[in-house]
């Protein structure tokens, strides 16, 4: 039997704790240049301690960066548009404004309001022709709440019934309009479309049918103990309104009607239902091509155009006339009405050549400096030196030292950060020396161990800091990962970068003929043979498929 005992026992052992301040640091690390600028932007509001340095006089620099700071940025980029604003200003705005209004009107202004007035949202482009219709009052009402259901690909995320089920005022006016005696046999429908509409109100009859006949045949208790499970799955599942096949049938008329507005294919509920829609409104209608999309959309996905032909009883050229005519339709109809947004990288840190030499420059103009509030220094000095304080005094200066404690460690972390930011892009620098001098043919093969191991901290470190940051070289702006590549090993030993390798496919099949494009054989060989650079077939279709390009069949131009 085990020996059962109670004791004191004495144990060393290191644990590291993740205190508040920690946590907050490793965050600092991977936030980019507009996340830690809204981060301190919060810390300003929530800390009264803090405050901006607002005046910082052109000499005063840190003395570990004092050879580093330069001023590259306004000389290489913002010297011209200096250049040019001040000989604006100088030469008069009037001026040019003037003679600019001679030369066209103001509704032509290429202004940054003008751009951004002149969007206009896909609602808004529905909602304009639905006001200008010739629908009834009801059918109005109806199409602007079928319009709170559109994506904005232009595309009915819901089915009709599920509308009506969960919406009373479309319930309502679904029922209004079934008493003005408007049925659905009054619109002329696609026949393909008169088939899947109708389908789910069979299936819902055959449903019906099939659970009354099921009922007849089966004991009394079976069907009182059925009934029982149906009442109490209604309670759950059972929508609001109980939707009959009539007020689909009018609901769907008011869809027909939306699907005739521009842009074509809009309101539909699948794709096939999308391209048949745009078929249908090209006049004549062609047969092959309409049957085509219905029921041999895999197959045109594949570009099997003989087993199309053969389906269809068609010619090939017949077929691929089609195609040609398919693939230029619009799948997302709301696409032309995404609203455009431009997304701007900061550089974090710049390379530039001085001399014979390479110098490493922090970004630093969009980070505010901090400092402490010498108010709540010298206000809780003056707490701590009297002896007699009162509660609410000592509850003050308890409150303001903690706010001062956690507003240096903030200063202390993104000074921290910054250094961080310094010596890793220091040591790309000496890692990736070839690549700033000549290009990308001489990006070498580096992980993040080599970079840790070079500035002495973990890899996690580094991967923290490399994460949303970029870098502006001689060569182009990168995001400070793009260095980090794995090697493929040669013959003689030597290790190539795998991003240049993706470099060289992708610059060969840009210039590849479309009519026999490259096969991942083919690739193999041609980089073997011009490049020496040994690399596996398998190893291609990856690289290929990771530069989101398309295998050779896909990307062959049939006819």
């Amino acid at each position: 039997m085990a020996n059962m005992y109670m004791g004191m026992d004495i144990k060393m052992s290191q644990q590291l704790v993740m205190t508040p301040q920690l946590q907050q640091a490793i965050k600092l690390l991977q936030l980019s240049t507009v996340e830690l600028e809204e981060f301190i932007d919060q810390a300003l509001i929530e800390n009264p301690t803090l405050e901006k340095i607002e005046d910082v006089p052109e000499d005063v620099v840190e003395p570990e960066f004092a050879e580093e700071q330069t001023d590259f940025l306004a000389e290489q980029e913002q010297s011209s548009y200096d250049d040019e604003w001040q000989e604006y200003i100088e030469s008069g705005a009037g001026t040019i404004r003037e003679s600019r209004n001679q030369e066209s009107s103001s509704d032509h202004l290429n202004t940054l309001e003008a751009v951004v007035a002149s969007h206009v949202s896909l609602q808004d482009h529905i909602w304009q022709q639905l006001d200008s219709s010739k629908l009834s009052p009801v059918e109005k009402k109806i199409a602007t709440l079928i319009c709170g259901h559109i994506d904005d690909d232009g595309y009915l995320s819901v089915s009709i019934r599920d509308m009506i089920s969960s919406l009373e005022e479309l319930f309502k006016l679904a029922q209004e309009l079934l008493e003005q005696k408007q049925q659905i046999k009054d619109t002329v429908l696609i026949p393909e479309f008169e088939g899947s509409f109708n389908l789910y109100h069979e299936s819902y009859e055959q449903t019906s049918s099939a659970k009354k006949k099921n009922k007849k045949e089966q004991p009394t208790f079976v069907q009182e103990e059925e009934e029982e499970q149906e009442q109490e799955q209604n309670k759950e599942q059972v929508p609001l309104y109980i939707v009959g096949d009539e007020l689909c049938a009018v609901v769907e008329t008011v869809l027909r009607k939306m699907q005739e507005f521009s842009p074509s294919g809009f309101a539909s509920r699948s794709l096939v239902e999308c391209l048949l829609l745009q078929i249908m409104q090209h006049k004549p209608v062609s047969v092959l091509t309409y049957n085509i999309v219905a029921k041999h959309l895999s197959l045109l996905e594949q570009r099997n155009f003989k087993r199309i032909a053969y389906l269809e009883k068609a010619t090939i050229p017949k077929v691929t006339e089609s195609y040609n005519f398919i693939i230029s339709l619009e799948p997302k109809p709301g696409r032309p009405f995404y609203a455009k947004t431009d997304q701007y990288v900061t550089p974090d840190v710049y390379i530039y050549k001085r001399g014979s030499e390479y110098v490493v420059s922090l970004n630093q103009n969009h980070i505010p400096q901090l400092k402490i509030n010498s108010y709540y220094k010298q206000l809780l000095e003056k707490t701590k030196d009297k002896t007699n304080a009162n509660e609410d005094e000592e509850m003050a200066a308890l409150y303001i030292q903690e706010k001062i404690k956690s507003g240096d460690w903030l200063i202390k972390s993104i000074e921290q950060r910054q250094k961080t930011i310094f010596r890793v892009a220091e040591s790309i620098l000496k890692h990736q020396y070839e690549f700033f001098e000549k290009g990308i043919a001489y990006l070498t093969p580096m992980v993040l161990k080599d970079i840790a191991k070079d500035i002495n901290v973990h890899e996690s470190t580094v991967s923290r800091i490399t994460t949303n940051k970029y870098i502006h070289t001689p060569q182009g702006l990168f995001e400070l990962k793009y260095f980090f590549t794995s090697g493929l090993e040669q013959q003689d030993g030597q290790f190539i970068s795998s991003q240049l390798v993706k470099n060289l496919i992708k610059n060969l099949l840009d210039s590849e003929n479309i009519n026999k494009p490259y096969t991942d054989l083919q690739i193999k060989n041609i980089l073997e043979k011009q490049e020496n650079i040994k690399v596996a077939r398998r190893t291609v279709a990856k690289y290929r498929e990771a530069l989101n390009i398309l295998p050779s069949n896909k990307r062959k131009k049939l006819f």
